[in-house]
This record gives C-alpha cells, structure tokens and sequence, in this order.
C-alpha cells in the first residue's frame, strides 16, 4: 500500500510540476516586462534627477539676477533722485538768472530813457567801434 501512495503523490508531484512548467513561460515573460518596466522607471528617474538639477541650477541663477537686478534698480533710483535734485537745483538757479537778467534789463531801459532826456544819442551800453589801423606807407620801389 505504501508503493501505491508514494506512485500517487508522484503522479500527483509530476502532475503539479507539468502545471508549474506550464505556467513558467508567462513568469518569465512577466519578469521580463517587469524588468524592462523597472529599468525604465530608472532611466526616466535618473533624467528627472538631472532635469531637477538643471532646473535647480537654473533658479539659483534667476535668484542671482533677481539680487542684481535689485541692486541695479535701487542704483538706478538713487541716479534717478540726484538727477531729480540736481535739474530741481538747475531750474532754481535759471529762475533767478532770469530775474537778475530782467533787473538788469530794467536797468538798460531806465538808463536808455535817462539818456534820451539828457540828449545823449549814443547808448553808453553800445559797443564802441574801434578804428582800424592806419594802413603803413609802402616804401617806393628802387630802381
């Protein structure tokens, strides 16, 4: 009896085992598609690990001319006051040439009439014509 259990369970243990086999190919070929999948997900992680370092690379570079277009900015406002002040200055300083340049015209104009009432015909403020030099005597040839 005992002979007979031990063919059954072989029968049984070569029956099972023609099953596994059967099975093996569809395991493997799940291996193989899990392991193309896994050295995918690998190489697309090793991309997006350098892409993340680019881009990293990158916002560390933005930051820096974001500090320097700051910079520049507050550089430029401060020009842009001094500017403001020194113009602000410059009209002051043409407002009050331009005063001064009335009073003195003012001046001219009072003088000019004082001068019509005396009879004077010249302005004393006329540019005085200067006579041209003498023209010097040639000598005469000698013959």
């Amino acid at each position: 009896m005992e002979q007979m259990q031990i063919r059954e369970r072989f029968a049984r243990w070569i029956e099972e085992t023609r099953d596994l086999f059967a099975l093996l190919p569809q395991v493997l070929d799940h291996d193989q598609e899990q392991t193309a999948k896994t050295d995918h997900a690998e190489r697309e992680t090793e991309r997006l690990r350098r892409e993340l370092t680019e881009l990293r690379k990158e916002l560390t570079e933005a930051r820096t001319q974001v500090v320097d277009a700051r910079r520049d900015h507050d550089a430029i406002l401060k020009e842009l006051e001094e500017a403001r002040r020194e113009n602000e200055q410059l009209r002051t300083e043409k407002n009050e040439a331009g005063q001064a340049l009335a009073k003195v015209l003012e001046t001219v104009q009072a003088t000019n009439q004082v001068a019509q009432k005396l009879g004077v015909t010249r302005s004393p403020f006329a540019r005085r014509e200067t006579p041209a030099p003498a023209a010097a005597p040639q000598p005469a040839p000698h013959e």
